[in-house]
């Protein structure tokens, strides 16, 4: 999964991320997207000029509005402040994008592009669309929850993202902390809204969230009599540390930093906290989006979003179960290969329970996870050659999440490299229950976060510098975690998985995306409770249920993400069929994966006209 507080929400403003052709020469914009990124950078000229300079300008406008974008992405310029979050500018941002928008649609008539040109206007109309449409559905979101939230995202830039490269970054750091009262205030205002028209996530999560900011103020200088400093101001010394600047500088930065978190986030996040426990008084154990306002449409809407495609949830209910069927069968013939006697939920038990299965919860045992996970990755890495011939340049690093936030999140994700290359991609993993991280589960997971999946795609969507900004950095679910679960499948291939526990773990996590499709809609749609919705992912898997708590919960406050990732995959693989089917002989892997990876992320209708146009010039 790609961290989502990342800069993919703040692409045109503090929105959700989309972008999807509608409507375009779909023969001449497939061909354009065939001919990859050589082609591409030829017809981005000419015609094209006045259209990427005004995509340039949108791009920076949003940059010189939002010094969390810049932050996020590693651009330039001031770095020690807020995006302002209130009402009044979240409708002042729409009223620019739909300036802007109308501005495209005046100045820019299709005649007058090249199809690389028709292509990008369009991939830029149904972007800004997509936000504005947003905007119908913003007083149905949760501005917090357990799982994602303006509270994660303002730590997650503290101690994560805001670059500390010298004594500029640290005051500039300092200046952040003194006025997090901000954003801190536009979110209490949110959820207080929110809440006075019955949008109040359920009481779980609520109750997780808050948990959460309390953890964020232990240690010092929270804490006076603490044995230790709070992960952010510990965060802050070790980098100040390593700046090549006087002793004495170096102390007076950290002192600066301690009197800021002391004097301004602590006041402000302790009013956050003392808001949740408000929120959390008044929250119920309704878990779907059913309960609230138009929920109905709302829940088609977020499928529709992450998904890219219009799906009916009964459709997507009754293809999970197909599919959890199917994947359960496969599964029992390994059982049987490792010569299991017994049914599938005592072979499920063993799994959970069996001690060689797991590395000791210990430093060493954390130790040896991450260490092994890298060493996957070098491994797979050099079986790529014969797969690929785009590669990324930004590095990948295996690291464990930060402990104020392991409890609440999912068991891994990804997080982008910076543009200037001052941030390598991160896979993060979550270490704080060494059971819930079974050896078995190791290579797909690392496929999937790190290389070939989310790593391979997204640091080489930010390197391509052919594209116009704003795609280097859109994503849409549906093609960013189809991808992932892709790249799950894509090693075995390869001569991976050559342990049938390593090649178990691997349904195991088809199976798992499967069951969202079954759970999200349930949840949703059909008005299942959590614990209806846990009881149905342990029957069905090897997970521990602390496993699929977590999993269910992530559902329940994040509606139609999780159905993304199956639609995605099921994608890919049909277009690599019809590719093998029409082209025979002159199919080529190489080929198939750089024509899916060579445009950054498209709507699962584009990524169809990628393979049409890459087949079409493969016959020519």
């Amino acid at each position: 999964m790609v961290q989502h507080n990342a800069p993919q929400r703040l692409v045109h403003g503090p929105l959700t991320r989309r972008g999807l052709l509608a409507g375009c020469g779909a023969l001449a914009a497939g061909m354009m997207l065939g001919r990859g990124i050589a082609q591409a950078q030829t017809m981005a000229t000419g015609p094209d000029a006045a259209l990427d300079r005004f995509f340039a300008e949108q791009f920076d406008a949003d940059a010189a509005r939002s010094p969390e974008m810049r932050t996020w992405l590693g651009l330039g310029g001031p770095q020690d402040g807020w995006d302002d979050r209130s009402e009044a500018a979240l409708a002042e941002n729409d009223r620019v994008l739909a300036a802007a928008l109308d501005r495209l649609h005046r100045d820019f008539p299709d005649g007058g592009l090249t199809p690389a040109g028709r292509l990008n206007k369009k991939l830029w109309e149904y972007q800004a669309g997509e936000k504005l449409a947003a905007a119908r559905w913003r007083g149905n979101s949760y501005p917090a929850d357990h799982f994602n939230g303006r509270h994660g995202e303002i730590v997650d830039l503290l101690s994560t993202y805001h670059p500390v490269r010298d004594g500029q970054g640290a005051r500039a750091w300092i200046a952040r902390v003194r006025s997090v009262g901000q954003p801190v205030g536009h979110l209490i205002q949110a959820l207080e809204e929110r809440a006075a028209n019955g949008v109040i996530p359920p009481r779980f999560s609520v109750e997780k969230t808050l948990g959460a900011v309390r953890n964020v103020l232990t240690g010092r200088p929270f804490q006076p009599d603490a044995a230790a400093d709070s992960a952010l101001l510990a965060g802050f010394a070790r980098k100040v540390a390593d700046l090549p600047l006087p002793e004495a500088e170096k102390q007076d930065l950290t002192r600066q930093a301690s009197g800021a978190l002391q004097d301004a986030f602590a006041p402000a996040w302790q009013r956050l906290a003392t808001s949740l426990e408000g929120l959390a008084a008044r929250a119920d154990d309704r878990d779907g989006v059913w309960k609230l306002p138009d929920g109905e449409d709302y829940y088609r809407w977020c499928l529709r979003s992450h998904t890219t495609l219009e799906l009916e949830p009964e459709t997507v209910h009754a293809l999970g179960l197909q599919e959890v069927r199917r994947i359960q069968d496969e599964m029992a013939a390994i059982k049987h290969k490792v010569g299991f006697t017994g049914d599938m939920a005592a072979f499920n038990r063993f799994l959970r329970e069996e001690g060689r299965f797991y590395f000791p919860d210990t430093d060493e045992g954390h130790a040896a996870y991450i260490n092994g996970a890298t060493h996957i990755l070098e491994k797979v890495k050099a079986a790529l050659d014969g797969q690929f011939n785009l590669k990324p340049k930004a590095p990948l690093v295996v690291q464990r999440f930060e402990r104020y936030r392991e409890a609440s999140e999912t068991i891994a994700r990804y997080s982008p490299p910076a543009s200037d290359g001052s941030r390598p991609g991160i896979y993060y993993v979550n270490l704080s229950n060494m059971k819930e991280m079974p050896i078995w589960q190791m290579e797909v997971l690392a496929f999937h976060e790190g290389i070939p999946g989310h790593h391979m795609q997204i640091a080489l969507a930010q390197e391509a510098t052919n594209l116009p900004a704003f795609r280097r950095h859109d994503m849409h679910t549906a093609y960013v975690e189809g991808w992932g679960l892709y790249s799950e499948r894509l090693p075995k291939e390869l001569g991976f998985y050559e342990d049938p526990y390593s090649d178990f773990g691997r349904l195991t996590f088809e199976l798992w995306r499967a069951i969202r499709l079954v759970l999200d809609t349930g949840i949703h749609v059909k008005k299942w409770s959590r614990q209806q919705a846990i009881d149905y992912f342990t029957r069905n898997t090897a997970f521990t249920r602390e496993v699929a708590e977590r999993e269910v919960d992530r559902y329940i406050v994040y509606p139609g993400q999780a159905c993304a990732y199956y639609i995605g995959l099921r994608k890919v693989l049909e277009l690599r069929e019809k590719a093998k089917k029409e082209l025979g002989p002159s199919f080529d892997m190489k080929g198939f994966h750089d024509a899916i990876l060579a445009n950054g992320s498209v709507p699962l209708s584009v990524l169809e006209q990628v393979v049409d146009g890459w087949i079409n010039g493969r016959k020519a």
